[in-house]
């Protein structure tokens, strides 16, 4: 139709309609052109919005469980703790109530800290959805702060697999179909077994270290919550720091 009126123009001469009608053409497809860019734009700002509720979401879990996980490791060690002030009194008694403690003082729980959509995002390339830069800096750098975290925990669990090889001739564990059912004390664990005591000691030590750090990467994951909540403009799930009066 429009090249129909252009040929008539140009065979009539008529210019002026020949320019009118190229501007409608190029005018026509600007404008598509317009409307498929902020229809895509559009797209991706719901895209945006969808990523950043699931990883607050998502990140709400993740610090859940490092709380549960650091809060395991505190139960076991203040059962070891006490268990090894029943050791240098010489209280089997005490010490038989708390042997599970043994098994325990010696566990660090693996947490991961990416989330699902964090994986989306960065495995996908669209990263670059999250508009924020700050934000996007923050969800860059966490899979370095779980590879740094791997490596530590693997650090400590390497020290106490000689703590348990030290631990294991004076403990008789029994199994069940869901786990472990009994451990019993054997003779040999005396209170004048020095380098025992030191390395039950050591691995309360070692327990406590893993606590902190696992309070740590809690707090990395929360002040990333504090970002995510700031972008969707809700409260920020971390309490604001006490201020002295």
């Amino acid at each position: 139709m429009i090249l129909a009126r252009i040929s008539k123009a140009v065979r009539d001469q008529n210019w002026l309609a020949v320019s009118l009608e190229f501007i409608i053409v190029i005018a026509g497809v600007v404008v598509g052109f317009q409307v498929s860019a902020w229809n895509e734009a559009r797209q991706e700002r719901g895209l945006e919005q969808a990523y950043l509720e699931r990883l607050f979401s998502e990140f709400e879990v993740v610090s859940d469980e490092l709380d549960d996980a650091s809060g395991d490791l505190d139960d076991a060690r203040d059962q070891a703790e006490g268990f090894l002030a029943a050791f240098d009194a010489g209280d089997r008694e005490t010490m038989a109530r708390d042997t599970f403690a043994l098994l325990a003082i010696t566990r660090v729980s693996e947490v991961q800290i990416q989330s699902a959509a964090l994986h989306e995002l960065i495995s996908s390339g669209r990263l670059g959805l999250i508009r924020n830069e700050a934000l996007r800096a923050e969800l860059a750098n966490l899979p370095l702060v779980e590879a740094d975290a791997h490596g530590v925990i693997d650090q400590i669990k390497a020290q106490q697999v000689d703590i348990v090889a030290t631990l294991r001739p004076h403990l008789r564990v029994t199994m069940d179909g869901l786990g472990v059912d009994s451990v019993i004390l054997a003779d040999s664990f005396t209170p004048d077994d020095i380098e025992l005591a030191n390395n039950l000691a050591f691995a309360i030590y070692l327990n406590r270290s893993a606590a902190l750090f696992l309070r740590v990467l809690k707090n990395e994951v929360d002040q990333l919550r504090a970002s995510l909540a700031e972008e969707l403009g809700q409260p920020s799930p971390v309490p604001a720091p006490e201020t002295s009066p």
